[in-house]
């Protein structure tokens, strides 16, 4: 049996969009050559491109060769390049999973509400009856509604909730994407339909009054036109 490998520290690199990824992409190849691309040196020295393809390749489910760099990389080994034969470099080896939330990026006091789900559910049987009872009221009934496809309920719930923060605290987490993610986790990804979700929770946006309205920022919009075909061409990430 082999050794275990530690899992490495989270990577962030900034977006590349499809057209500048292929311009970066074309100069390295000019410059360089498509060597460049078959080495661990390639993801060392060009993390950018690298990770961006990588993200590419596994949004639209293509296959490629690009994750069995990983193994050999200063990324899984302490800082240190192994020699290209002391690990097979075969993709298949490595999985890539993309996820919706990165939590190092989380600015504001508090954790998301999914989050305080998940531990929620592990600490089940050694909490009592009145342990974090007003969060726990508050999931429970967003989930409820979410059961009945009522989006309104929770947006106003969460709505009171902005209402009594501190004044001068900057939100980074939006009211849709509380309630989404919190779905996902609480109820099952494979049983939420986003595309349903987020015409539901249009819906109830268009709903909202205008006092309602004033506690809430650009980030609370529903998704754009835009951002709903980047999920129906890329696929949703997982949460």
């Amino acid at each position: 049996m082999g050794t275990k490998r530690p899992n490495p520290k989270p990577v962030s690199v900034p977006y590349l969009s499809p057209l500048v990824l292929r311009k970066e992409l074309e100069t390295l190849l000019e410059n360089e050559g498509d060597q460049v691309i078959y080495t661990h040196k390639f993801l060392s020295q060009h993390p950018i491109i690298f990770w961006n393809l990588v993200w590419y390749f596994r949004r639209l489910d293509l296959p490629s060769h690009l994750p069995g760099l990983i193994l050999t990389s200063e990324h899984c080994n302490n800082g240190v390049q192994l020699p290209l034969t002391s690990l097979p470099q075969d993709s298949k080896q490595v999985y890539v999973q993309l996820l919706w939330d990165n939590i190092n990026l989380h600015q504001e006091p508090g954790e998301p509400l999914y989050l305080l789900w998940r531990t929620f559910l592990e600490k089940r049987g050694t909490l009592g009856p009145t342990d974090h009872q007003e969060v726990r009221t508050l999931l429970n009934t967003i989930v409820r509604n979410i059961q009945t496809n009522d989006v309104y309920g929770p947006i106003n719930l969460l709505i009171r909730e902005i209402k009594r923060r501190p004044e001068g605290v900057k939100r980074q987490r939006s009211v849709y994407r509380e309630i989404l993610f919190l779905s996902l986790v609480a109820l099952g990804q494979e049983n939420i339909d986003v595309e349903a979700f987020d015409r539901e929770y249009h819906n109830a946006y268009n709903q909202l009054s205008a006092e309602q309205r004033k506690s809430l920022h650009c980030i609370d919009r529903p998704p754009t036109p835009s951002v709903q075909w980047c999920l129906k061409c890329f696929g949703a990430p997982f949460i």
